[in-house]
């Protein structure tokens, strides 16, 4: 059908097309996607913001081109999102986003935005490293773990978990003592797992309890090694 040819417009109901017609469907779909990843790189390449209007963090001294992008079906969905890693900016402008496109609107959506500390692994959990370590964690670097959720199309939080390592000190900001009951194997680490969404340590858990919590995420999952180019004008309009 014509209307599936023109983006932002939705296809009206028809008859089942013929597969040589299914074909051209699927293709068009596929370029319409193709154009439309490309205008959002467009977008952050000469205007220098986000789809959402948001500017990017950037001025004459940063090279634009020194950013990634990827195009690859992170989320195992069978279709392909956009991944731009806005990195070559303040620690406050970093970000990395993914972009997903539904064939059924011709539309964009945004799937996901964290600090660029990423580790997507192939059961659609995402590690994203915090991008400050202000704690009492030491070697231990907090983190939040997403897990892609097909309804919405989008990865959710699904916890948080920062750590005080016994080392580092005795007392808490607030002059609270060193949850030592709670470190059963005396390693003087302790974890604090969060899956309500809100930052807090009241619940202190051992090593074996925290590792138990994370392989009921992580598992045996590998980690992904993203295709990453360079943002630049050559690899933007060799897109295909």
């Amino acid at each position: 059908p014509a209307a599936a040819d023109t983006p932002g417009v939705s296809p009206s109901a028809s008859p089942a097309p013929a597969d040589d017609e299914t074909v051209q469907v699927n293709e068009s779909d596929s370029e319409n996607m193709i154009d439309a990843y490309k205008s959002i790189l467009e977008g952050v390449y000469y205007n220098h913001t986000f789809p959402d209007g948001e500017a990017c963090d950037w001025d004459e001294f940063l090279d634009i081109s020194e950013n990634l992008f990827s195009i690859y079906d992170i989320d195992k969905d069978g279709k392909e999102e956009l991944i731009i890693a806005y990195t070559n900016a303040s620690m406050a402008g970093m970000i990395e986003l993914v972009y997903d496109f539904d064939s059924t609107t011709q539309t964009v959506n945004e799937e996901f935005r964290e600090f660029p500390a990423l580790a997507y692994y192939d059961n659609g959990i995402v590690k994203a490293d915090w991008s400050h370590n202000q704690g009492f964690a030491g070697e231990f670097w907090p983190y939040t773990l997403y897990q892609y959720d097909s309804e919405s199309d989008s990865y959710v939080a699904v916890g948080m978990v920062d750590a005080w390592d016994r080392s580092l000190s005795e007392t808490g900001h607030e002059g609270d003592s060193f949850p030592a009951q709670s470190d059963t194997d005396g390693d003087g680490m302790v974890y604090y797992i969060m899956e309500d969404g809100e930052y807090h340590l009241d619940h202190p858990v051992d090593g074996p309890e925290y590792e138990q919590w994370r392989d009921s995420y992580l598992g045996n999952a590998e980690k992904i090694t993203i295709p990453f180019v360079k943002l630049t004008e050559e690899n933007i309009r060799g897109l295909q």
